[in-house]
């Protein structure tokens, strides 16, 4: 096989970036995915990335569109897209001058040249890994309060780019150095207007334990689903507004 033709070589996302990725609607769906995300997480997670001076990485940025989305929520200044693509780098710093962008290969850095952040955020990529979680474990070695993922959920007819498939039996409660599972979000993409996904997503939260202890968060605060609970309350609702009308209507 050609080393172009692999999936997660240089060779082979420099070529999608150059050739087909805009034509494929890659920005748009880089930007839903970042929205999804943001808007699924905890309260009180936003309310620190918007409150303290916490530096956000976004891990496999792309062309930087999702970086830009979440530059609308938090300072510009404090967010850093990185990807392994020197071809996705140079066009996300155009497109997005006032977002700061680095071309590194985090799977090859040496100890010593890693740059830590206090979140990192990874979009739909893990999937591209046969052990993701080992990848995982790199991506919370780089944070130091949090890691946040949006990843393919229940994807049971993989995309030709994906090699793992996540579900319920297989996401850990705990990874890398003390990083627990405090959040998870079901989103079925298919009941979404416009979506750039026909299927679901699951946004997961990892945080530092000394981290989250020193919030003093409270139950409240904490969600770990493995469902789409929000849609099935919204049927639920429906359908028990639809039942009340019938029954009005044999009155």
């Amino acid at each position: 096989m050609h080393t172009e033709n692999i999936v997660n070589s240089f060779a082979y996302w420099d070529a999608r970036y150059v050739e087909d990725w805009e034509s494929s609607n890659g920005p748009a769906q880089s930007k839903f995915f970042s929205r999804i995300a943001f808007e699924n997480l905890p309260r009180w997670l936003i309310e620190q990335l918007q409150r303290q001076p916490l530096t956000l990485c976004d891990w496999g940025c792309a062309l930087g569109d999702g970086t830009d989305v979440w530059a609308s929520y938090i300072d510009s200044g404090r967010l850093t897209g990185v990807d392994f693509s020197s071809v996705a780098i140079e066009k996300a710093a155009q497109r997005y001058p006032t977002i700061k962008f680095l071309n590194e290969n985090w799977l090859a850095a040496q100890a010593n040249e890693r740059s830590i952040f206090d979140v990192v955020f990874s979009s739909n990529t893990l999937e591209h890994f046969h052990t993701p979680y080992d990848v995982l474990e790199i991506l919370c070695g780089r944070a130091s309060k949090a890691v946040v993922l949006a990843i393919p959920y229940r994807e049971l007819e993989r995309d030709h780019e994906h090699f793992y498939t996540f579900l319920p039996a297989n996401i850990p409660s705990t990874i890398g150095d003390g990083f627990r599972l405090v959040w998870s979000r079901v989103v079925d993409c298919r009941r979404l207007p416009n979506a750039h996904w026909g299927g679901e997503q699951i946004i997961l939260v990892y945080a530092k334990s000394d981290w989250v202890h020193g919030l003093r968060l409270t139950l409240q605060d904490f969600c770990v689903e493995q469902n789409d609970t929000a849609t099935e309350m919204r049927s639920l609702n429906q359908a028990v507004v639809e039942l009340d009308a019938q029954i009005a209507s044999l009155k």
